[in-house]
């Protein structure tokens, strides 16, 4: 991006901040980010795979972040070659939720 166009987009922002439409230039960032992350699906799609990838989100949240549900998140990552360790809880901890489970359908 030429150095004009940079400056150009920096006045503007700071000009949304003087017109109060933001508190400060974190906030009309945010905004800003978000807006683009939802217009452009497939950058949201990357930003979760390598959120994944890194660790940093389980693959239940990585799917929700890139907007998809699990499994068509899974099959990403699979055609991919990423691999996919899914983390489960303690046995004992998922020993009380069968019980509870059975518990509720009697």
């Amino acid at each position: 991006m030429a150095q004009s166009e940079d400056t150009l987009i920096e006045k503007q922002l700071d000009a949304t901040i003087r017109a109060g439409l933001y508190r400060n230039k974190d906030e009309a960032l945010h905004e800003a980010v978000t807006t683009w992350l939802t217009v452009k699906p497939n950058i949201r799609l990357e930003a979760a795979i390598e959120l994944f990838r890194e660790g940093e989100v389980t693959l239940e949240r990585a799917s929700e972040i890139a907007g998809i549900n699990r499994w068509l998140f899974q099959d990403v990552l699979i055609q991919r070659g990423i691999k996919i360790v899914i983390e489960v809880e303690s046995k004992e901890e998922l020993q009380k939720a069968a019980e509870e489970i059975r518990d509720k359908s009697k």
